[in-house]
């Protein structure tokens, strides 16, 4: 199958009528909501099956809270509900699951704590319906809100299209739109009653660094939140202290009630002892325009740099001549400040430093890695030194000794598990994999320099070359083959090697392509009911942007449909009409292009 065409509601063929009237309700506690109780949607009952978050944009004129969330409920509409509050940029202000639902009809929730929301903002108020079966007025909103001073849910146009969803298996932020319709989701909202006043409170009066070695840096976080019921304004902050900074943090900035802004401070003391200071923070708090934060922390002095060197010796063992064996040696910052390594240097016959790079500097933990190389040039017992550059307490040198033995090479060889691999026949757009082990069967270690590949389709995946076995070491070669067009194809691998005999290596390679034949799958769901009940449907196809031609005849009865009549590398369009009983058809569904792949 080359595609799943799924459109959604497909061939919608008449409007239900809106409801004329949606009375507004409003309690003796002084709570407020937008839609009556006694209030009916015009299509109780989607027939959308799908999962969705569902909801409603909405503004109040004053500040107040949202204590709870409703919505009109289908019989259909199982599974359990949970209801959120929004910000227009997708914050989660507040969630809540519906219990003790009934079976139909309005249900209500109330968020565990009162959810703050500001006069003139836009907020979206949704639930999840994990079964769909949703209730809906079509177009609700294209023309008209519902306005209940101070609440409001938006008419098109007051702040982008109103009704909005998101499909899916689990609750998500709905920012999707259709048709402007009206979902039935509800707030209920208490007015606020006393005088707004903006509040700031501290993560801490305090701030207490602890020991920091003299140079280095301590950080630490202070969280300031807007606690009142209006917007805070944090003007400014200023911190006295020798060593103390303010490192993080943007001033001035408004904070709306209940968020919060991070100042990150940070002590790096020049000079050993007791090091204290203060942060100011001014704002327009209702408790004081300034507040305080005192700082501590004790400032001790820098230790000595340490170096530590592992192992204490490198031995290379026998090693045959004119070849070579590699060993490191770890160098680790021990101390409690950084080292710095200016040199490394051998001595002895045969012997030489192949990686490291100086002056290096190692802070507290750190290590360095160095390679040293033996390859003898003659046989017998050699001997070196490597020395090693520093600045450590421990002294300003550390000699590690060398030793190894260079001795008569030996004869490698490469052997080869397989002088041709057969891949048989492989689908064109697929692939198979053979693998070959090649081993170093001769006395002393074979170096395979290079593997190259001929033929179509045929590759080398994995592996890395030149690689060096020692005796009776083994490594694996995988060779693919991705026929990209049918019939048989021929190839080669060539495997060069320093075996002293047999190289290069030739494995022949042979497979054949199959073709695989195309088809396009189409899935579609069906209407809700109607006055006009669906009788069946036409599937449309055009190729390469020309002219629809009707595939099926009679319409078919299913919601799905299968095209087994396409061609490679052909571009197609396809759209469903929904046909009555007396042959009248849709409107076309959304157009599906489907590209067939090339063999």
């Amino acid at each position: 199958m080359d595609k799943l065409f799924r459109p959604s509601r497909l061939g919608k063929l008449s409007f239900l009528a809106l409801t004329c009237c949606l009375a507004f309700v409003s309690s003796a506690s002084g709570q407020l909501t937008i839609i009556s109780s006694s209030a009916k949607p015009a299509q109780v009952d989607s027939n959308d099956s799908n999962p969705v978050e569902i909801g409603v944009k909405f503004r109040a004129d004053t500040n107040g809270s949202v204590t709870g969330l409703r919505f009109y409920k289908a019989t259909t509409n199982v599974g359990t509900h949970v209801g959120h509050i929004w910000s227009k940029s997708g914050i989660l202000l507040g969630s809540a699951t519906f219990t003790s639902e009934t079976k139909s009809g309005w249900q209500q929730v109330n968020f565990s704590s009162p959810i703050p929301v500001s006069a003139n903002t836009t907020y979206i108020a949704s639930y999840f319906a994990p079964s769909g079966h949703y209730s809906v007025n079509d177009n609700f909103f294209t023309k008209t809100g519902i306005d209940n001073a101070p609440l409001h849910e938006l008419a098109n146009g007051v702040d982008g299209p109103d009704g909005v969803y998101k499909y899916g298996s689990s609750s998500g932020f709905p920012t999707s739109t259709y048709e402007s319709d009206n979902y039935w989701v509800d707030v209920v909202y208490t007015p606020q009653t006393t005088a707004a006043t903006p509040q700031l409170t501290l993560s801490a009066t305090a701030l207490n660094f602890g020991s920091v070695t003299v140079n280095s840096a301590a950080t630490q976080s202070l969280t300031l939140t807007s606690s009142g019921s209006s917007a805070l304004t944090i003007n400014s902050a200023a911190i006295t202290g020798a060593g103390y900074s303010i490192v993080g943090g943007t001033l001035p900035t408004t904070l709306n009630p209940g968020q919060t802004t991070t100042l990150q401070l940070q002590l790096k003391p020049t000079a050993a002892g007791t090091v204290t200071g203060q942060l100011t923070i001014s704002s327009n708090s209702s408790t004081g325009s300034t507040s305080t934060v005192s700082l501590s922390g004790t400032a001790t002095a820098a230790t000595k740099p340490q170096l530590s060197a592992s192992p204490s010796s490198l031995s290379f063992g026998s090693v045959a001549t004119n070849s070579s064996a590699t060993l490191s040696e770890t160098i680790t910052s021990s101390g409690s400040s950084a080292l710095t390594v200016s040199s490394a240097s051998v001595t002895g016959a045969g012997f030489t430093l192949v990686a490291g790079s100086f002056p290096a500097t190692l802070n507290p933990g750190q290590a360095l890695t160095l390679q040293v190389k033996f390859t003898p040039t003659a046989t017998g017992a050699a001997t070196g030194k490597l020395t090693i550059s520093s600045n450590s307490a421990s002294g300003a040198t550390a000699v590690i000794s060398l030793s190894g033995t260079g001795t008569t090479p030996g004869t490698p060889q490469l052997t080869v598990s397989a002088t041709s691999l057969s891949f048989g026949s492989v689908a064109t757009s697929s692939s198979a994999k053979l693998s070959l082990t090649l081993t170093s069967s001769g006395t002393s270690a074979v170096t395979v320099n290079s593997a190259a590949i001929s033929g179509a389709g045929f590759s080398i995946i994995g592996g890395s070359f030149p690689l060096t076995l020692n005796a009776s070491q083994t490594a694996t070669v995988n060779v693919q083959f991705a026929p990209t067009a049918a019939g048989a194809e021929t190839g080669k691998l060539t495997i060069t090697s320093n075996a002293t005999s047999g190289s290069p290596a030739l494995v022949a390679l042979s497979g054949t392509g199959t073709s695989v034949p195309h088809s396009v799958s189409l899935t579609w769901s069906a209407p809700p009911p109607s006055a006009a009940p669906v009788a069946g449907y036409n599937v449309y196809r055009a190729i390469s942007g020309g002219a629809l031609q009707l595939l099926n005849q009679p319409p078919d009865t299913s919601t799905s449909y299968v095209d087994s009549t396409v061609v490679a590398g052909a571009l197609y369009d396809y759209v469903v009409k929904s046909v009555n009983s007396a042959g009248v058809e849709s409107v076309p569904s959304n157009v599906i292009a489907v590209t067939i792949p090339t063999p």
